[in-house]
């Protein structure tokens, strides 16, 4: 488990006292409920192990009868994700809303920014989806890394981000709008490893009023969730945000969370790059990497800013 006395980067990433996150975790959910003044929670519910394990402890936090699931898809999704939510509320036992989100895309002109996928198959939609994606990217720079600094002024590109993320950020909308009608907190799922490599939407699944497992980096979800009995097939399905056939997380990072992860705590830790590199089994180029991604995405884990008028006003 350890190499001599010192314990390896890939052992202190290890949850501990999953007993005790756990309770941590359920009793902030608890208070800022009374905290805000709300009723309940809802939570996106997507197929996924964030949502998955965010919305199991928000259910022993504050009781299935106080929490509200939304899944919403839309034209890009997987098919599977909705049986994948089901299964999660299911096994909750809490009500599962389902808002299309199809036609106010379709209205606004969202999907006129992409071929029609009508007629085509779900295999060849993703071929087409991975094959544009990687031909964004070149030997300096991955297509993520270029849509944080804004598509770097390739037409295309920019079109894809704006694509992508409208979505997540309606998603946020339908959040806010059934949590007002019921006074309920919204109840955010991004992890550590998102939050601190700018892997989500600004005002998109990064809106929510609490953030419940956002001090977990993603290997610690994977633990946590099979800790508290998570279904196993949504444990071990690829995590991806579904808004692209065939577009997964590992894939968009070009990176797996597993090194992402041994990096970023490295980082966190302050352990001589040397020592990460060995430990995480990375290259310079990767260390980088992931440190421009947590300098890009800086600006996307603060309060907007604004002009300096003290000694004005």
């Amino acid at each position: 488990m350890t190499k001599g006395d010192i314990m390896t980067i890939k052992d202190s990433l290890k949850i501990k006292q999953p007993e005790k996150v756990e309770d941590v975790i359920t009793n902030f959910i608890k208070d800022s409920v009374s905290k805000f003044h709300r009723d309940g929670a809802i939570i996106g519910l997507s197929g996924g192990i964030d949502s998955a394990l965010a919305a199991l402890l928000t259910v022993k936090a504050l009781g299935k009868e106080n929490v509200i699931a939304l899944f919403m898809p839309e034209r890009d999704s997987s098919p599977k994700s909705e049986k994948d939510a089901m299964l999660v509320a299911n096994s909750l036992n809490i009500n599962l809303k389902k808002v299309n989100l199809t036609p106010i895309l379709n209205e606004i002109g969202v999907y006129k920014l992409e071929p029609s996928p009508r007629f085509i198959p779900r295999g060849i939609q993703e071929k087409y989806v991975l094959s544009k994606y990687k031909k964004f990217q070149d030997e300096n720079e991955t297509t993520f890394l270029k849509s944080l600094k804004g598509g770097e002024g390739i037409d295309e590109l920019k079109r894809g981000i704006a694509y992508h993320r409208i979505k997540h950020r309606l998603r946020m909308v339908m959040w806010y709008y059934y949590a007002e009608l019921y006074n309920y907190l919204v109840i955010g799922c991004c992890n550590k490893t998102e939050k601190l490599t700018g892997y989500f939407v600004k005002y998109g699944d990064s809106g929510s009023d609490i953030d419940s497992i956002a001090a977990l980096y993603k290997t610690q979800v994977k633990e946590l969730a099979r800790f508290i009995g998570v279904p196993e097939q949504i444990i071990e399905k690829s995590p991806s945000p579904d808004l692209m056939p065939g577009m997964i997380d590992e894939f968009a990072l070009q990176m797996k969370y597993e090194n992402l992860d041994m990096i970023l705590y490295g980082f966190e830790h302050k352990i001589p790059e040397a020592e990460i590199e060995k430990e995480a089994g990375v290259t310079p180029k990767d260390i980088n990497y992931v440190k421009q991604l947590m300098d890009l995405s800086r600006h996307m884990r603060e309060i907007p800013p604004s002009p300096d008028l003290k000694d004005l006003l």
